[in-house]
């Protein structure tokens, strides 16, 4: 007696069923496969980071090379070469960020943001404070006071991924990064000049 579980269209209906599922499946696989290849994440573009030129260059007591040596890339920068003090830095110190906002081609800047910060030994000094792994990475360690002498950039790192938070493509980004002796009269001790953009890349 024929098993009735298995008669044509039973075997039809499962042979449809299967295909069917097969079919969903390469489906899927393709379109994962699709997705991963499409799949774009944003990348921060260091294109330049240099000592400030100003008429105050020549006078600066934390001297860096006039390009600054290093690379970019996957959103990690990483430092190299060496800086030099020439005198003692300590409290009282104001650190002041200046961005400017410009179009792609450059032709037109405007100022963004400024913002002033102070007290800073205290994050020098802060051992579990955020940029506490790259002063250490320092030789010898960057404490505050900072004394005379030559520092050396040793596997120094700094993570920019944060930046990535912020919708900042379609734009260039210049800033300039001043600190200050505040004791009177008030001197610059350093000035870095940088220029950024943010981009879409895909996916590895």
């Amino acid at each position: 007696m024929a098993d009735k579980r298995f008669t044509p269209w039973v075997v039809l209906k499962m042979y449809r069923s299967v295909k069917e599922i097969v079919l969903s499946f390469v489906i899927l696989v393709i379109l994962h496969s699709h997705v991963s290849n499409c799949a774009r994440v944003k990348e921060f573009v260091g294109e330049k980071v240099a000592t400030c030129t100003n008429a105050n260059t020549e006078k600066f007591v934390m001297k860096f090379p006039g390009s600054l040596n290093y690379t970019l890339g996957s959103n990690i920068a990483r430092f190299y070469g060496n800086f030099s003090v020439t005198e003692t830095v300590q409290e009282p110190l104001e650190f002041i960020i200046i961005t400017n906002r410009c179009t792609m081609d450059m032709k037109t800047c405007e100022l963004f943001n400024k913002i002033n910060l102070s007290n800073i030994c205290r994050y020098i000094n802060d051992e579990k404070g955020l940029w506490a792994s790259f002063f250490k990475s320092l030789e010898p360690d960057l404490r505050c006071p900072i004394k005379p002498g030559v520092y050396k950039f040793e596997n120094s790192i700094i993570d920019l991924s944060f930046f990535t938070n912020f919708p900042l493509e379609g734009y260039r980004w210049q800033a300039s990064l001043k600190l200050y002796s505040k004791t009177q009269p008030k001197k610059e001790l350093f000035c870095l000049s940088t220029q950024n953009s943010m981009r879409w890349v895909k996916k590895p």
